[in-house]
């Protein structure tokens, strides 16, 4: 049981797939994402940056809840859980992983960075991949030039090289490679190299109606 829950304003909306549909993490997702998280912990962590003895407490996801909260109020970042859409052999409701537009960038740059997890035992469906079908149109949606989604310009991205997972997804949902950024994070206690890539509002617009 949750004393309160952060408020988002304005209220998000839920993005809605065939397989999955993404809305903002509550409070209330707290023991399916922690019980997720611990099962796929050893699949997750290679790919991170170190957790920490707390990285699956309810304090540490409360404080996660919140400045996702103040970022969505403040247009700095969008973040959302995964579930499940209840069409498949997937249960309804069911948790699946998450993804992040972080950094979000206004004015001249109108751009973000994407960020995502899935947890191991839907690793490997397309329910990534079906996610990011889902964000991408909100995220780059405007007509006549007023956001009627996020209105986003650029979105980057970036996957450690030996991560070939990550890298076939972002090509598949037509990101463009752009470059090696040496040492760029610090993922399980190391610095890493990542390969660097973007993906532009009018490149989406146009792989989107050859479709």
């Amino acid at each position: 049981m949750f004393l309160f829950e952060p408020v988002y304003r304005p209220k998000p909306p839920v993005l809605l797939g065939k397989d999955v549909f993404l809305r903002p993490p509550l409070m209330a997702d707290y023991p399916a994402w922690a019980a997720l998280r611990e099962h796929s912990r050893a699949f997750l962590e290679p790919w991170e940056p170190l957790w920490g003895e707390r990285a699956l407490t309810r304090g540490t996801f409360r404080a996660r809840v919140n400045r996702i909260v103040r970022e969505w109020n403040t247009d700095q970042g969008y973040s959302f859980h995964i579930f499940a859409s209840g069409n498949g052999d997937l249960p309804k409701d069911q948790l699946l992983g998450g993804v992040n537009l972080n950094n979000v960038r206004r004015l001249s740059a109108q751009s973000c960075t994407l960020g995502y997890w899935m947890g191991e035992p839907y690793a490997g469906r397309g329910l990534m991949h079906a996610a990011l079908q889902v964000l991408l149109p909100y995220a780059f949606a405007s007509e006549d030039g007023v956001p009627s989604g996020l209105g986003l310009h650029r979105i980057d991205a970036a996957c450690i090289p030996e991560n070939l997972p990550s890298k076939a997804l972002l090509q598949r949902c037509g990101f463009q490679e752009i470059g090696l950024a040496l040492n760029y994070l610090n993922i399980y206690g190391t610095w890493r190299d990542h390969i660097c890539h973007q993906l532009l509002a009018e490149d989406y617009e146009t792989s989107s109606r050859s479709l």
